[in-house]
Formats: structure tokens, sequence, C-alpha cells
């Protein structure tokens, strides 16, 4: 029987090997602005994780409208964007369809970092010269449009409301970097599945009568790995998350949340409490 500490070591890890760089970053982001914005570079390059995580801002911000201008890429679903390893000399924003990014284990165990829809940004974690260390793969017909690195990174040495923009934006990421390896540490499984779907309602959800209604299907194995644990266990989960009417889904559909009932859930810290919620 597989250890299932190892799921959840696998995802508290990958998550992270994910918050170090954010963390350095914001201490390069602060220098960035209150100690002056660097003159432009004929040649600009990313030397380091922190300037490569720097790119976040000006994506989300200005530098967004160069994108439209540039040809797309279209994959099909389940087609890979990139691979681990891979040259990492460019960024992506979506402009439809979902892609998810994820980190593989040297044993082969596959964690999922994020669910990207359109309108974000990805692939700028680890822009550093080297390989890649996620891989990106289409969760549905997608289609993405791409842009070097170099051109971003010149653009925000010369744009320092896009570094002002990306303070507040790499805090809220890395706050949650720190609450998912926080959660992984000391929660149950219901309560870090209850905290994935949460996240998955804000970002891919659309509003229903009935609450949240998380547009993409999901696979039980993929919750599994945003979760760190075994698929049988989040499908237990799932069902006495469903009993307890804090979600609802039949078959093969779209899970729908109640965020607010799920938020209450997350704030007991009572176990005993928390188990009542879950009775049948």
């Amino acid at each position: 029987m597989r250890d299932p500490s190892r799921d959840r070591d696998a995802v508290a890890a990958a998550t992270a090997r994910e918050a170090g760089p954010l963390d350095r970053a914001c201490g390069e982001l602060l220098e960035l602005i209150f100690g002056g914005v660097r003159a432009p570079s004929p040649e600009p390059r990313v030397s380091d994780h922190a300037e490569c995580v720097v790119l976040s801002a000006s994506l989300r911000g200005k530098l967004c409208d160069q994108f439209p201008e540039l040809p797309s890429r279209r994959l099909a679903s389940g087609e890979r964007l990139y691979l681990v390893g891979s040259p990492a000399r460019t960024v992506y924003s979506v402009r439809s369809g979902l892609i998810r990014t994820s980190a593989v284990s040297p044993d082969g165990q596959e964690v999922i970092l994020g669910v990207f829809r359109p309108g974000d940004v990805l692939g700028e974690l680890c822009l550093c010269g080297g390989g890649r260390r996620e891989q990106a793969t289409a969760l549905e017909p997608s289609e993405v449009v791409e842009l070097p690195v170099s051109e971003l990174v010149g653009r925000l040495r010369r744009d320092p409301e896009a570094a002002v923009e990306l303070v507040s934006l790499m805090c809220e990421r890395l706050a949650g970097a720190y609450e998912r390896i926080e959660s992984l540490a000391l929660e149950p499984v219901p309560k870090r599945l209850a905290r994935v779907l949460l996240r998955l309602a804000q970002h891919v959800g659309e509003s229903c009568d009935a609450g949240i209604r998380i547009a993409h299907r999901i696979t039980q194995e993929e919750l599994a790995r945003m979760v760190g644990a075994r698929r049988e266990v989040v499908s237990g989960a799932l069902n006495r998350l469903r009993r307890s009417g804090l979600i609802s889904y039949s078959g093969r559909g779209p899970i729908t949340v109640r965020p607010k009932a799920l938020e209450t859930f997350l704030d007991h810290d009572d176990d005993a409490l928390g188990r009542s919620v879950l009775a049948s």
C-alpha cells in the first residue's frame, strides 16, 4: 500500500520550491521601487530568480497590451505547452481555454501547482536562462500567445508603475503559497480539499443559483494531485462534503460549491466540530 504521507509531502515540497523564489523576489521588488529603477539595458537579461519573478506584475499590467498583437498557438486538450527542462525564454498569456502547471518528482509523481484561465500569465516562475522547473498542459482546447522574456524585463525596468503593481500581486501569491504549506502540514484531507475547491471556484468558477460552479470538470485524480492525498481518499472526502450540503455534483458533471458554507467549515478549529459538520 502506498504511504499517504508521500502524496502530501510531494505537494508540500513543490509548493515550498515555488515559495522560495517568491520570498526573495519581494525584497528585490522593494529595492527596485524605493531604490530607484535601473537604467534600461540594450539587451536585458534575466540573471536570477528574483528578477525572473518580477515579470508577473508587468504581465498583468500594461505589458498585457502587447499580447493581442502577437500570433497565437493552439493546443488540443492534454497537449503540453512546455515540459520540465525546456528552455525558459518566453512567458505565455492564456487567450482561451485552461492551462495547468505541475511539477514532477524523481519517482514520477505529478503535483498540480496552478490552473490558468484566459487573461492569466504563466511560465514566469523560472525564466533564469536555464530549464523550466514545471510543465504546462492544456486542460481543454486552448489558445496562448508568448512574449520573449528579454522584452518584458526591458519594459519593466522602464516602467516603475508596473513594479508597484507587482508588490501587491506577489505578496498575495506568496501568502497563498505559505497558506498551502500550512494546510498540508496541519489540516486533514477534508479541509485541504475544501481550500482547493474554494481556490478553484474563485479562479475558474461561474455563479449559479446553487453557489459557484467550477466551470471546467476537474477529475478526482487531479484534485488528489492538488490536495496531496490518494484518489480514493479524496473521493470519500468529496462524498462527505456533498452529504453535508457544502458542495454538489452528479456523475461526471462539474462541482458546485457553497463558498460561505465551506468557509464556515474551514473556520472551525475544533476537530470534533469539523467531524460533526461532515457527518451524514
